[in-house]
């Protein structure tokens, strides 16, 4: 493929193997989900040397060869890439299983070789050829003609006569095609409810309420499902047209990678308090009007994995697009996702969107890979730099609760757990074992439950008759329960001021 101008570091002795696609290095799993013939593509200086089995599990799976993208530079336009670009021990652990290692030119980009491959496979297995089934020579040719999602799948319904959709991680619409003669798409399920089930199914593809799904990509390559009315778990070559979707589909991914960090100049304007025309003007061009109410969503997680944002924006974007007349741009950049938006009128907004996030959060879990996960959102606040804010302050709040991923409103962060939030984990760990060590040791050695008695007076707000109902015991024993915890801490139970003690060290003693 001369046109690609690949430079050969590696593996001469496989340069006959074929190649029939193009994919992304899963990092997690090299060699997982490959069906063979793959031209895997991987950044140059994203190597782990510690992962000397991807090459192996590359070439266990079938892969044709491995692309290394150079890392953009500033300054280096028209200036090919050096060999030493790519880490040595790449090149060795290619090498030694003998496969193709080549160095991709600086202006290269995943979308363009796969757009290469496809060319070139459309042109060498073409109707006379007999290699490929006509339905995927038209998806094929039509892919190397700049074909985008929607047209491949139009033409992938009027191939299949029936309807199909592709959807988002999160459930969303990206495009849909009815059945050729039909007026409309024959939705059979909720779109959400077909990615909830795809996710819970043991293997892809499976039938979801009468309509097949189909995974479009693997790893990090996930990008969504291909659904298709009818049962067609049978036909192999549908498998294959996920994979041309794919394709398909990386060209908008790419557009929304380049405007979403270009969105990014609006955080700037907003934290910079720029003036109120500037922002404006931004917002207006994505629909959000001048006296739209700000909504602001913030998220971060513990790494910088770009497939991870992917997922959150798009969970975020579902959750909105839920109110007609919400709109919304994201903007990503500085290990951070946001998302200013306007979702309709009312004063519960926001926490109408952190309900939500919540909801779908027990089950979308498992798209986060290894990655934990906070979004803070706020607002009915009057400026978008206050929300922004807020949002931001709500998300370090979100970041301090357990679990994968973790949602708060701007209103959470004007009570104390805000404030515990911010004071870091180790100093917070050492306040609870200060105050409640004692009552944990004792606990610990008689068999009892001191802390929880605790819980339930401070619950209570100190009223014993109260509290005692609660705990199902006699007003006398809560009586000599609480001195007992009295001793143990050397706290007033009638003080305030120890009272706040002991409800920090409780409240600190959950969060952990």
């Amino acid at each position: 493929m001369p046109e690609l101008r690949l430079a050969l570091l590696a593996g001469t002795e496989g340069l006959a193997r074929e190649v029939l696609r193009v994919c992304a290095a899963d990092p997690v799993d090299p060699g997982g989900g490959l069906l063979g013939g793959e031209l895997v593509v991987l950044p140059a200086d994203g190597y782990d040397p510690g992962r000397g089995d991807l090459a192996r599990a590359l070439a266990a799976g079938g892969a044709a060869a491995v692309v290394a993208l150079p890392e953009a530079r500033e300054g280096t336009d028209g200036t090919e890439p050096a060999p030493d670009e790519v880490p040595y021990a790449l090149v060795q652990v290619c090498a030694r299983a003998g496969l193709p290692l080549l160095l991709a030119p600086r202006a290269a980009s995943a979308v363009r070789i796969a757009e290469v491959v496809a060319h070139r496979l459309a042109l060498e297995h073409g109707p006379g050829a007999g290699r490929l089934p006509s339905r995927q020579r038209r998806l094929i040719t039509a892919l190397a003609e700049g074909a985008d999602t929607q047209d491949l799948l139009d033409l992938l319904a009027r191939e299949l006569g029936a309807a199909c959709r592709v959807l988002t991680p999160a459930g969303r619409v990206l495009a849909a095609a009815p059945a050729a003669g039909a007026e409309a798409a024959c939705v059979a399920a909720d779109p959400v409810e077909l990615a909830r089930g795809a996710l819970a199914a043991a293997r892809l593809p499976a039938v979801i309420d009468g309509e097949t799904v189909f995974a479009l990509g693997r790893g990090s390559t996930f990008a969504g499902y291909l659904v298709c009315a009818g049962d067609r778990t049978d036909d192999d070559a549908l498998a294959q047209a996920a994979d041309l979707l794919l394709l398909g589909g990386a060209r908008r991914a790419e557009r929304l990678g380049v405007e979403r960090a270009h969105a990014w100049e609006l955080v700037d304007l907003v934290e910079s308090d720029a003036a109120p025309d500037a922002v404006r003007g931004r917002l207006g061009a994505a629909g959000i009007g001048p006296d739209a109410a700000p909504i602001v969503c913030c998220a971060a997680g513990d790494g910088a994995d770009p497939a991870t944002e992917r997922l959150v924006s798009d969970l975020i974007e579902r959750v909105l697009a839920a109110d007609p007349a919400a709109r919304w741009v994201v903007a990503c950049g500085k290990a951070e996702t946001v998302v200013f938006g306007s979702a309709g009128t009312g004063a519960g907004a926001a926490a109408r969107i952190a309900a939500a996030l919540e909801q779908a959060a027990h089950w979308w879990q498992p798209l986060l890979g290894t990655e934990r996960v906070a979004i803070g959102i706020a607002g009915m606040s009057p400026t978008w730099a206050t929300a922004l804010a807020q949002a931001r302050g709500a998300r370090d709040l979100a970041w301090a609760r357990p679990g994968r991923l973790t949602v708060a409103v701007g209103p959470e962060i004007d009570a104390y757990p805000a404030l515990l939030a911010a004071v870091p984990a180790p100093v917070r760990s050492a306040f609870a074992d200060r105050v409640l060590g004692g009552l944990r040791a004792y606990d610990a050695e008689h068999g009892t439950d001191l802390i929880g008695t605790l819980a339930a007076f401070l619950a209570a707000n100190g009223a014993w008759q109260r509290c005692a109902g609660t705990l199902g015991v006699h007003v006398s024993a809560l009586h000599q329960r609480m001195g007992r915890v009295r001793d143990l801490t050397g706290r007033d139970l009638f003080s305030a001021r120890d009272r706040v003690d002991l409800l920090l060290a409780l409240e600190t003693e959950h969060a952990g």
